[in-house]
C-alpha cells in the first residue's frame, strides 16, 4: 500500500529509514515512539569537518538498509557537498533542501534566510554540538589544547572566530536547558562575543520523520537517482 504525499508515494508496507546527522539526535529521537515504524540511523557529527569522507560513509548505511527500507530520508544537508552523490537504488530517497543543520533547527530555509540577513556574524549552537563538546570551548580543550598547548590554543580559537560579534544557542528542547544556556554563555564569555538565546522549530525535523516532503522544503530523488547540488542552490 502506498500513500500519495504532494511529491511521490511513499511506501507504508516497509520502514521508513531516516539516515542522520548525530547533531540532530536530541531532536529527532523525540519525535519517535516505539509504535512508529521509523528507524533512525546516526551517523558522526564530526564528519561536517571532513565532508569528503560523508558520501562514502552515508551511501554505506543507504546501501545496509536497501533490503527491507520502503524509503529513505536523509537528516541532512548539502553540507559542504557531503551528500552529493548518494544514492539509493531500491527505493526512493528525500533531502531537506538546506545548506546545513542550522536550517533545519530553525524550522526552514526562509527561517535561516532571515536570520542570516539580520546577522550573518552569528556562531550557532544546539543541544547537539555542546553534549559532544564540539563547541569553541570543547574543541579547544579536547583538540587544540593536546596539540598546540593552551596559550596556542586560545590564541588559535579566537582567531578562528575572530569575525564573529554573537554566540546564539538556538533552544530546540532537545537537552537540559539550564546547562546549554550556561555552556553557551561561558563560550560567549571567553570569547568576547555577545550572547543570544532564539528559539529553535521542530518543524522540519517532523517532516524528516513523517513528512509530507513538498518540493519547497525537500529534494526527492527516484531509485538509482543520485544527489546533486543544483537543486538546493
Amino acid at each position: 500500500m502506498t500513500e500519495q504525499t504532494d511529491t511521490y508515494p511513499v511506501d507504508r508496507d516497509h520502514p521508513r529509514v531516516v539516515i542522520a546527522c548525530g547533531v540532530m539526535k536530541a531532536e529527532l529521537d523525540r519525535l519517535v515512539t516505539g509504535d512508529t515504524p521509523i528507524e533512525i540511523r546516526y551517523l558522526d557529527q564530526n564528519l561536517h569537518r571532513s565532508p569528503e569522507k560523508m558520501p562514502a560513509l552515508i551511501q554505506a548505511e543507504i546501501d545496509a538498509v536497501a533490503g527491507y527500507a520502503g524509503h529513505i530520508v536523509l537528516g541532512y544537508g548539502l553540507c559542504s557537498n557531503g551528500v552529493v552523490g548518494a544514492k539509493a537504488v531500491k527505493q526512493p530517497m528525500c533531502i531537506p533542501k538546506a545548506h546545513d543543520c542550522i536550517t533545519l533547527m530553525l524550522g526552514s530555509r526562509s527561517a535561516y534566510q532571515q536570520a542570516f540577513s539580520k546577522r550573518s556574524g552569528t556562531y550557532y549552537l544546539t543541544a547537539g554540538w555542546v553534549s559532544e563538546q564540539k563547541d569553541p570551548l570543547g574543541m579547544m580543550e579536547n583538540e587544540y589544547v593536546p596539540r598546540m598547548g593552551r596559550e596556542m590554543a586560545e590564541w588559535g580559537i579566537r582567531e578562528e572566530l575572530l569575525h564573529y560579534t554573537h554566540i546564539v544557542l538556538i533552544n530546540t528542547r532537545g537537552g537540559n536547558a539550564v546547562s546549554l544556556r550556561a555552556r553557551a554563555r561561558a563560550n560567549a564569555e571567553f570569547l568576547g562575543k555577545t550572547y543570544e538565546e532564539i528559539e529553535g522549530s521542530d518543524a522540519l525535523f517532523r517532516k524528516i520523520v513523517f513528512g509530507p516532503y513538498g518540493q519547497e522544503d525537500f529534494v526527492c530523488l527516484a531509485p538509482g537517482e543520485p544527489v546533486k547540488q543544483k537543486p538546493f542552490l
